[in-house]
């Protein structure tokens, strides 16, 4: 994976995409979000080659043209690094909950620009095991689910005695994307996802709608970083291990885009620091692969 020796880590934390059905669903992202779990279930995790190939019909407006892409670039949050080491499930907690509000500094602002309504996403943080949430997962997962961002301190714990440096960084990267995927719920993105995967036929183009979600979100990880860097302070020396993270990314279901991708994404986002950049529905599939 990466000459840090987090292979472990990375397959223990992949960067689930997950909706699903709330019992109190009252805001327009969690009933966006809860759509997902039926799209997501639709996408087989093995690919057969012995399908025909079949044309997609075109990006509907509210994926390639959303609103969001036109709202400039992000104001910077003006937030430090959390600095607490990630040595317990209360010091990750922490982290999540100081990053979190962050990213709805800057991220409110945007939404209410591009005219939609923000509401901040709740966070479970939880410790070795699968939090009790609407959405079934294995343990060792983090992953959006309705409104809500879960997340398992055990990986970020195992990598910080190993690497503290690596573990900040993937621990920026990881929550920044799963908060990716909840601008994409209160965007329409996740709601306009679904209804396109309707309409889809064939695995390899249900598989790279999957990853454009994905790679859309790690983008948007990036965006807030670049809005912030100055604040954060990403320096080039940070800037390195959080490349080394990006590209250690794995994708063996072919659902969450190529390392070589993952890199491009996060590199324009973090250049632009703002979601113009991340629009992936408009991207040719050499850059969603």
């Amino acid at each position: 994976m990466n000459t840090r020796g987090m292979a472990a880590a990375w397959a223990a934390a992949l960067l689930l995409l997950t909706g699903c059905t709330s019992t109190a669903e009252t805001d327009p992202g969690a009933a966006a979000a809860s759509e997902v779990e039926k799209l997501r279930s639709a996408v087989p995790t093995t690919v057969h080659t012995s399908e025909a190939p079949v044309s997609a019909p075109p990006q509907p407006a509210a994926l390639a043209k959303n609103p969001i892409y036109r709202v400039g670039k992000l104001a910077a949050s003006r937030c430090a690094e959390p600095s607490v080491p990630a040595t317990s499930l209360a010091n990750v907690r922490t982290y999540y909950q100081q990053y979190v509000a962050c990213l709805d500094k800057v991220w409110a602002p945007a939404i209410r620009t591009a005219g939609l309504t923000f509401v901040p996403p709740k966070l479970v943080v939880v410790l070795g095991k699968s939090p009790s949430s609407p959405c079934d997962f294995d343990d060792g997962q983090a992953y959006y689910c309705g409104d809500t961002i879960y997340m398992d301190a055990k990986v970020d714990i195992a990598a910080y005695k190993e690497d503290p440096a690596w573990a900040r960084a993937w621990m920026a990267f990881l929550i920044g994307h799963e908060y990716g995927h909840h601008i994409q719920a209160l965007t329409g993105i996740l709601e306009a996802k679904y209804e396109r995967g309707l309409a889809l036929n064939g695995v390899d183009l249900q598989l790279e709608e999957s990853r454009r979600l994905e790679l859309q979100a790690s983008c948007f990880s990036a965006a807030y970083l670049g809005a912030n860097k100055e604040y954060f302070p990403a320096d080039d020396e940070w800037l390195e291990v959080w490349d080394e993270v990006v590209a250690s990314s794995e994708d063996p279901n072919r659902d969450h885009g190529s390392p070589a991708n993952h890199v491009h994404w996060t590199d324009v986002g973090l250049k632009a620091a703002g979601p113009a950049a991340c629009n992936t529905y408009n991207a040719a599939s050499s850059l969603v692969g």
